[in-house]
């Protein structure tokens, strides 16, 4: 982890953007401050300033010198200034001996530099009597330029301390996610790197880097869930498909050694090529369904409606094979779903059940739950599944040790569990004690 990195960590960003606009307003805010004191301050001494020059002057401009003696002798401090110079700039009384060049009669108020004569700071006006003299008066402003010193101080250096607080506050905050996203790229380099068993590391904080996480790690499930299909596919068609095929083989060598065509021969390499096809079929129309591409026809679609069509459709091949077949409760519920797929999936189940349930056995369709929680269920009271078996009778291809002598691909139920994951609805095999149970939960389909 470096300390570079923080600058790409939303929360440092988030933080300093923040901070930013909590300076913006801070030096704002004392910049206002700032700029009223001085200007109220500076007002109220050029007040002050205009206030001594009218009294000086009004009772009689010729007898503005003495009264200039009297105001210096009066401020004992020495904060005021009290000059009188003659029209052509020489010194006539007062307590400073030059009048500054930048200071014109009846013009705007200066501030003079220390000098020999006022050692301070002080601001300046002046004005032109009637007998042509100029009367300049002035007073210490150093309290002033202290004041606007210490303002300009404060805004100066609230504006560092809140800067270097929001850059120390910015990469406290961000530390933690970004050793969090050093953990989560370590993981996902190894993912990469081929170790699909790696999930991502979760905290108990549930924010938005563990959200990412869960939402990644079930990807991760699907995907190796996926990954092991496939393997376990291609080891179960090496394994199943190489027989029939070996099979063929051998029939059409004889065919081909022998001097005349034996149909029998070849109805049965045909039946083997069947086979051969069906298995392959069905692989493809379940990679079909993963694909996801038929959500297009999903439409509110009636579950009674179809359990009803299904048994409607199987009620001849039960009665054939001496099965009781017949629709149980139909609880009312419409969910969003394709009436078509849902047909070939709950066709499947009970293909299955009349198959290996038995002569003499029966089979039920129904709508159970509530409105709420509608679950369609397929139930039978055959032999049913070993409880080793229920998770691998889901996978392609595979066929238990009871049904091995049945005919059939071994994907009939692998193609109903990628009509139901295609759903988002869920699928339980249960026992029924005696038989199977198997219900499709449907809540997931409801329309709003």
């Amino acid at each position: 982890m470096r300390l570079s990195e923080l600058r790409r960590v939303s929360t440092f960003r988030l933080t300093l953007l923040y901070g930013v606009i909590v300076a913006i307003g801070m030096i704002a805010l004392l910049g206002v401050i700032y700029l009223q004191s001085a200007v109220y301050l500076t007002r109220r001494v050029d007040t002050i300033l205009s206030t001594e020059a009218d009294a000086l002057v009004r009772p009689a401009p010729s007898d503005t010198a003495r009264r200039i003696g009297e105001a210096l002798t009066l401020d004992g401090d020495q904060s005021n200034i009290f000059a009188l110079f003659a029209n052509d700039g020489h010194w006539l009384a007062g307590n400073i001996r030059a009048k500054p060049k930048a200071l014109e009669p009846g013009g705007a108020p200066v501030e003079a530099a220390p000098t020999a004569d006022f050692p301070a700071y002080a601001r300046l006006i002046a004005r032109r009597l009637p007998t042509g003299q100029v009367l300049v008066v002035g007073r210490d402003i150093n309290q002033l330029r202290e004041m606007r010193a210490i303002i300009a101080s404060a805004l100066v250096w609230s504006g560092g301390l809140t800067f270097t607080i929001m850059i120390a506050l910015a990469t406290l905050l961000s530390l933690a996610p970004l050793r969090r996203l050093s953990g989560l790229k370590l993981v996902s380099d190894e993912i990469a790197a081929g170790d699909l068993k790696k999930r991502l590391p979760m905290s108990s904080h549930n924010d938005e880097l563990d959200m990412l996480a869960a939402t990644v790690n079930a990807m991760m499930d699907e995907i190796e869930r996926l990954l092991t299909e496939v393997r376990g596919v291609s080891e179960i068609i090496a394994h199943d498909l190489r027989a029939p095929l070996t099979r063929v083989r051998a029939q059409l060598y004889r065919l081909q050694q022998s001097d005349s065509h034996d149909s029998v021969e070849m109805a049965r390499a045909v039946g083997q090529i069947d086979i051969v096809l069906e298995r392959f079929r069905a692989l493809m129309r379940i990679s079909e369904l993963e694909a996801r591409h038929r959500r297009a026809g999903f439409a509110a679609t009636d579950l009674a409606r179809i359990c009803r069509e299904v048994v409607e459709l199987y009620a001849p091949l039960a009665d054939a094979t001496g099965v009781r077949l017949a629709t149980g409760a139909e609880q009312a519920a419409v969910v969003e779903a394709d009436p078509k797929l849902l047909f070939e999936a709950l066709s499947n189940l009970v293909d299955n059940a009349i198959k290996f349930a038995g002569e003499g056995k029966s089979v039920e369709v129904s709508v159970d739950g509530t409105p709420q929680h509608p679950v369609i269920v397929v139930q039978d009271d055959g032999p049913g599944i070993a409880a080793s078996e229920k998770s691998l009778v889901l996978q392609r291809l595979y066929r238990g040790e009871q049904v091995r002598r049945e005919p059939g691909s071994g994907l009939g139920l692998s193609i109903v569990v990628s009509i139901v994951r295609l759903h988002r609805f869920r699928m339980n095999l249960l026992d029924a004690n005696p038989g199977l149970r198997v219900e499709i939960d449907c809540t997931s389909g409801l329309t709003a």
